[in-house]
C-alpha cells in the first residue's frame, strides 16, 4: 500500500469513527435528557396526586352533588378536577380527608364556610405550585422535541449508513448483510419519537383564583345550597 493509499484509508477510518462517535454522543445526550424529563413528569404526577387529595377534601366537605355543582360553577370550573379519584374512595377514606380540619365559628353555617375557605386556600396554593411545575415540564418537553427533530434530521440512520457505504464503496448493504430494505426499517425503529404530554396523560393544572377574588360568589353559592 502506497503512502497515499495509507493516508486515504486512515482518513476513511477517521471519518467513519467521527460519524459514529457523533451519532452516539448525541443519542446518549438525548437518552439522558429524556430520563430527566421522565423524572420531572413523575414528580409532577406525585404532586398532582396531592392536589387530587385536596380536591377530594373539598368535595367531601361540600357533601352533596348539588353542593359540588354549585361551587364548581361559582369557581367557573367546567370539569370537576380529579372527581373520578374521589368517587373511587370508600367511605372511610373520604371521612379521613377532613380529620385534620377544625373550623371555628359560632354557627354551623359559619364553621362550614370557614372549612370551605380553608380548604380552598390550601388548594389554590397547591394548584399554583402545580401550574409552575407543569410549565417547567412543558418547557422541557418542547426543548426535548426540538432536539429530537434536529437529531432525526442530522443523524438519520439511513443517511449515516449510506455515507459509510460510500466510504466503503458498497452500494446495497453494510458488512453483515444489512440490506437497503432492512436498513429502512431499522432507521424507522432507531429514530426518536416526540414526547406528547397529552398522550402521556399529563393534563395541565386547573386555574384557581385567589379566595378574595371569588369569595363573594362562593359564599353566595354556599348560602343558596345550605341555607342559614
Amino acid at each position: 500500500m502506497s503512502d497515499i493509499d495509507h493516508t486515504l484509508e486512515s482518513l476513511k477510518i477517521f471519518i467513519k469513527k467521527e460519524i459514529i462517535d457523533n451519532y452516539f454522543a448525541e443519542r446518549n445526550y438525548l437518552e439522558e435528557d429524556f430520563e430527566l424529563l421522565q423524572e420531572k413528569v413523575a414528580a409532577y404526577r406525585t404532586e398532582a396526586r396531592q392536589v387530587a387529595r385536596r380536591f377530594a377534601a373539598l368535595y367531601q366537605a361540600l357533601g352533596s352533588e348539588a353542593g359540588i355543582s354549585a361551587v364548581c360553577q361559582a369557581l367557573r370550573i367546567a370539569d370537576r378536577p380529579f372527581y373520578d379519584e374521589f368517587q373511587q374512595m370508600d367511605r372511610k377514606e373520604r371521612q379521613a380527608l377532613l380529620r385534620h380540619y377544625h373550623p371555628r365559628g359560632l354557627t354551623k353555617r359559619r364553621r362550614f364556610k370557614q372549612l370551605i375557605h380553608e380548604i380552598y386556600e390550601q388548594l389554590r396554593q397547591q394548584v399554583e405550585h402545580l401550574q409552575e411545575s407543569y410549565a417547567k415540564v412543558a418547557a422541557h418537553c418542547q426543548l426535548f422535541n426540538e432536539d429530537i427533530v434536529r437529531f432525526n434530521t442530522n443523524y438519520d440512520f439511513n443517511l449515516i449508513t449510506a455515507q459509510i457505504e460510500g466510504l466503503e464503496g458498497e452500494e446495497t448493504c453494510l458488512p453483515g448483510g444489512l440490506s437497503a430494505q432492512d436498513r429502512e426499517a431499522l432507521a424507522a425503529r432507531m429514530a426518536f419519537r416526540r414526547y406528547d404530554l397529552e398522550k402521556a396523560d399529563l393534563p395541565p393544572a386547573p386555574k384557581m383564583p385567589p379566595l378574595k377574588e371569588i369569595r363573594s360568589r362562593l359564599d353566595q353559592a354556599l348560602d343558596q345550597i345550605y341555607g342559614t
